[in-house]
């Protein structure tokens, strides 16, 4: 059997074509479920086999260490490398055998330390996450007397890292900086990287900016890695950002353009992130020779939820030009059940998870998608009620997320004067000065809370669990301390609302922690055992299930409420709709509520444009 007919068996004639298109710039169109993995598999290991590149000259980016780790290993499967070696350690054996192939940030981490000393950087820096960013940034408003509730960290860090995402130093930002919240947050970002540089660290940004800027700056070095890197591929490219869309461009030999990007703008959902579209829409502009694939057959999904999705993402004003299609069965019709209120909605999906338990179905094909987390809350509730075992992907548990156990720590301490650990907990949240000193010694600041307490206990004992929450959000200012202006910061807040939302129910605080302890203690299972997975719509993208319910179907939660009057934003709520959708396999149910619970009170929604769009030959309304 000859080399390339050995990697191309099993493969339709599209993937075939792209992976003998091994010369000069490719663009392959990859829809949802159409085997892209495994088309970009066969290329890379037909690269090697037939002798056009080591595995050590291929570099192979991915956005995430699984979708790396799973190229690899087929990879290695492949070219039938011993895997013994690759089972025992399989990331000393990746870096050994396909030292290339990794993630945006560890392609530029190796990078970085490989090139430290010509770039005077210590080569043991150190790689700040998150929590380390958030701590620094803390502690620089705070040396510099600025007030955290006003300037909140979450926010100006945002700002940081979307400058960077745009590879602009703090002179090249000042340019753009609009506004006094702005000018602050261009000063926390000079000082920050001053401490950053001091402490010879690095953050996550920062790993792909400097790479950036080590190969626009550093000529002999970038042609050094344009030697090296014979042929380029990158996965997910819809979702590359500027700064991720420039380190391609620069790590691409310019005599060859032998740059595979694989990607498909339908699925394009990350624009919060700085995630730009247009980088793989535009490809054959950048590059005028490339050749294009379109890989639309789906091996997942029936016929029935394909064209269910098709007619969802073929409203996006600017898209590329193709429509999935699939030789699998007709299957059944996608189920539209509208219930009276969320509570229904979720006794609905338990109920129709039961059912289909009978028809062998395990528990690990089920998945529940929603918009938003703050959604999750009532369906863990009901799922605890009927015993049925859930595993949420992608965020914390409803009652373990930090700002509802905030809250609920103040009513516990309203209620309960001795709650000591409720006490320690919500004494400096929001920060107001107290810290491990200030208990032991107490102070004017200490004195001043417990009357705030005091005052809220009396207050409050005549109140429901609704206008007590609110009247206490109000007081300690809450809304102003969790909602940053950030995406996260809006999700918190939704949280927040959400648990406004359950307060209605009761008809006494004492009612409403009482229900709230009980959930929390039941909530023990066996994450490891088969259960139902939750999660939210964006974390779904790459996985597929047998059964995909998506909850919360109406106005304002899919499209969410925000994308209503922006073209561009309700873009990309179709685009995450349609990637929701294609996550099912056999079976696909989109429900919704006559009726939710929105700040508190009971509001009528009205169904959402996307289950107006599917054909109803499509439809089974129940």
């Amino acid at each position: 059997m000859s080399i390339a007919k050995q990697h191309l068996d099993g493969l339709n004639e599209s993937q075939q074509e792209a992976v003998l298109a091994t010369e000069g710039p490719v663009l392959i169109f990859a829809g949802a479920g159409s085997g892209k993995t495994k088309c970009l598999t066969h290329r890379l290991a037909y690269i090697v086999d037939a002798g056009k590149a080591k595995p050590d000259e291929i570099l192979a980016i991915t956005f995430t260490n699984k979708a790396a780790q799973e190229l690899a290993e087929r990879i290695v499967a492949t070219l039938g490398i011993d895997r013994a070696k690759w089972q025992k350690n399989p990331a000393l054996a990746m870096r050994s055998v396909l030292p290339w192939v990794g993630t945006f940030h560890s392609i530029c981490v190796r990078i970085l330390r490989l090139e430290a000393e010509a770039i005077g950087l210590k080569r043991t820096f150190t790689i700040f996450d998150t929590d380390d960013k958030l701590a620094l940034i803390k502690r620089i408003l705070k040396e510099s007397n600025l007030d955290p509730k006003q300037y909140q960290p979450q926010a100006i860090a945002a700002i940081i890292s979307s400058a960077k995402n745009e590879l602009l130093t703090p002179d090249q930002f000042a340019k753009f900086v609009n506004g006094h919240f702005q000018e602050v947050a261009l000063e926390v970002y000079r000082r920050y990287q001053r401490e950053l540089f001091e402490a010879a660290s690095l953050d996550f940004d920062d790993l792909i900016m400097l790479t950036v800027k080590t190969l626009e700056e550093e000529p002999p070095i970038r042609e050094k890695y344009q030697r090296q890197f014979r042929y380029a591929m990158v996965d997910e490219y819809q979702d590359t950002n500027n700064a991720q869309y420039r380190l391609v461009a620069l790590l691409t030999n310019p005599k060859t353009e032998n740059l595979c990007v694989v990607g498909d703008d339908f699925q394009s959902i990350y624009s919060w992130r700085g995630a730009n579209f247009q980088n793989i829409l535009n490809f054959q502009h950048d590059y005028p020779k490339a050749r294009v694939f379109k890989l639309e057959q789906n091996y997942r999904s029936t016929q029935t939820i394909l064209k269910g999705a098709n007619s969802v993402i073929e409203k996006v004003r600017r898209r590329s030009e193709k429509v999935l299609w699939t030789e699998n069965e007709q299957g059944p019709p996608i189920t539209v059940y509208e219930a009276s209120n969320a509570y229904a909605e979720a006794d609905f999906i338990a109920g129709e998870i039961r059912a289909l338990r009978s028809l062998d179905y395990p528990l690990n094909e089920f998945a529940v998608l929603y918009r938003t987390n703050a959604q999750s809350r009532v369906l863990e509730e009901i799922f605890l009620a009927e015993g049925i075992p859930y595993r949420l992907i992608g965020a914390i548990r409803f009652y373990e997320r930090r700002e509802v156990k905030d809250i609920l720590a103040y009513l516990r301490l309203l209620l309960n004067p001795e709650d000591k650990h409720s006490y320690s907990r919500v004494v400096n949240v929001p920060p107001r000065g107290i810290g491990p000193k200030t208990l032991i010694t107490g102070g004017a600041k200490l004195t001043s809370f417990n009357e705030m307490i005091d005052g809220l206990r009396s207050q409050l004992a005549s109140k429901g669990p609704v206008e007590a929450t609110q009247t206490l959000i109000k007081a300690i200012k809450y809304s102003d301390y969790i909602n940053d202006g950030t995406p996260e910061g809006e999700a918190r807040w939704e949280n927040v609302e959400e648990l406004l939302n359950l307060a209605s129910e009761y008809q006494t605080i004492e009612e409403f922690l009482e229900h709230v302890a009980l959930v929390s203690e039941v909530d023990n299972y066996d994450r490891q055992s088969e259960a139902v997975t939750l999660m939210t719509m964006h974390a779904s993208k790459g996985l597929e299930f047998a059964v995909v319910f998506i909850s919360g179907m109406e106005e304002g939660l899919c499209p969410h409420l925000r994308a209503l009057e922006d073209e561009n934003e309700l873009d990309e709520e179709r685009r995450l709709c349609y990637v929701a959708m294609t996550r099912a396999k056999k079976r696909l149910y989109l429900t919704l509520a006559n009726q939710r619970i929105i700040h508190g009170g009971l509001t009528a929604t009205i169904p959402s444009r996307f289950v107006k769009e599917i054909d109803e030959s499509l439809i089974d309304r129940v």
